[in-house]
């Protein structure tokens, strides 16, 4: 797995889709990209047997891609997977009348894709700027056979992502308006506000940038957009969140964003 601070040393590439690909120049090991990995302690690989890594880092590649690019399609069978080195991913089912949902996000650290399936349920989107870690589906999927201890890891974060997709699935079906939003601001700060690096007990305030609109956050909670917009500025003015600018998103005390998903009553 590559670090993002190693792409200087990189070659760059455009594949038929436009997307820059950084490959390793010839001659280098990439195992000297996994070493400096930003995400390593984070990432799949963290589980594997020594062999298993290696054999993984030789099948690894970089793309970048920008917000708003889809990256794989509902009912197409991708080429490829991928861990996220940094940005955000979300997983959108349509209907058939244009009607849709989005089902899922996917942080640093996350495996993107299915192995052995023939095509995905849900189209994936980049909502950030995207540095992914990718292999060749065929590639890996053979390493899965190779490497029980790579199968094992990626079966633990299937099983991970299944309990994730059943707490959300109970956050739209029984929490009122207020509570889905506590519930997914939490969901935000928990995995991308704090990435990256330790926090001491002393800090309580944090702050990062929202990975997407308030259409998008309508379409992730089942929401209407004004519904949104109003549990978000009672939010504001009872001092659980403060906002800079347009997308930068402030929390004084992450456990009362945290007590109010849990359905607390705001004090008045």
């Amino acid at each position: 797995m590559g670090a993002a601070g190693s792409l200087e040393m990189e070659n760059r590439t455009t594949d038929p889709h436009g997307m820059r690909s950084l490959r390793p120049n010839a001659g280098m090991r990439t195992r000297r990209y996994c070493e400096h990995c930003q995400i390593r302690d984070r990432a799949l690989c963290s589980a594997l047997s020594s062999p298993a890594a290696s054999a993984l880092s030789e099948i690894a590649h970089f793309k970048q891609f920008p917000a708003g690019q889809v990256l794989q399609q509902s009912h197409q069978d991708p080429s490829w997977y991928a861990v996220i080195v940094s940005g955000v991913v979300k997983l959108v089912k349509t209907l058939p009348d244009g009607r849709q949902q989005i089902v899922g996000l996917q942080f640093t650290a996350d495996f993107l894709g299915r192995p052995f399936a023939a095509s995905s349920a849900f189209r994936a989107e980049a909502t950030t700027s995207l540095l992914l870690c990718c292999f060749p589906k065929s590639d890996f999927e053979s390493l899965l056979h190779e490497y029980p201890c790579l199968e094992e890891a990626l079966l633990r974060r299937a099983l991970d992502q299944l309990d994730s997709a059943r707490e959300w699935m109970f956050t739209l079906g029984r929490r009122t308006a207020r509570e889905k939003m506590a519930s997914l601001l939490f969901l935000i700060a928990e995995r991308l506000a704090r990435s990256g690096r330790e926090r001491t007990p002393e800090e309580t305030q944090i702050e990062f940038d929202l990975p997407f609109s308030r259409t998008e956050m309508a379409d992730c909670l089942g929401l209407t957009h004004e519904t949104v917009s109003r549990e978000l500025r009672e939010l504001r003015e009872r001092g659980v969140i403060g906002t800079r600018g347009r997308r930068t998103l402030v929390l004084p005390q992450l456990g009362a964003l945290e007590r109010l998903a849990g359905g607390e009553q705001l004090e008045v």
